[in-house]
């Protein structure tokens, strides 16, 4: 089962950790957020923010994760929202003369 979600975060290395523990971590963040973080290198921090529409994005896989790598990070933090249902709705079909407007209040 796939559903769509919006994928938000930041995390930031312990110093000490090598270049080759980096890339194991994030290679292993990467299959459970499907999206690879990037270094910031204003924020000195690794990022993503991904909107997945086939996603198998779930929260209970990353925390497996963080676990286990959670001794070589200073910081970790990761929101994941599920959009099944639209918030807003603006339709116009010329052809069937119909116009719908659902918009927050």
């Amino acid at each position: 089962m796939s559903w769509e979600t919006l994928c938000v975060g930041q995390m930031k290395f312990k110093e000490g950790v090598s270049e080759e523990e980096k890339e194991e971590i994030l290679d292993e963040f990467e299959e459970v957020l499907e999206v690879r973080p990037k270094y910031d290198e204003r924020w000195e921090e690794y990022s993503w923010d991904d909107v997945n529409w086939v996603s198998h994005v779930e929260g209970e896989k990353i925390w497996q994760v963080l676990k286990k790598w959670r001794h070589k990070l200073e910081y970790f933090s990761c929101s994941n929202y599920f959009l099944n249902e639209p918030h807003e709705n603006i339709y116009l079909d010329r052809r069937e003369k119909r116009v719908e407007v659902d918009l927050i209040k």
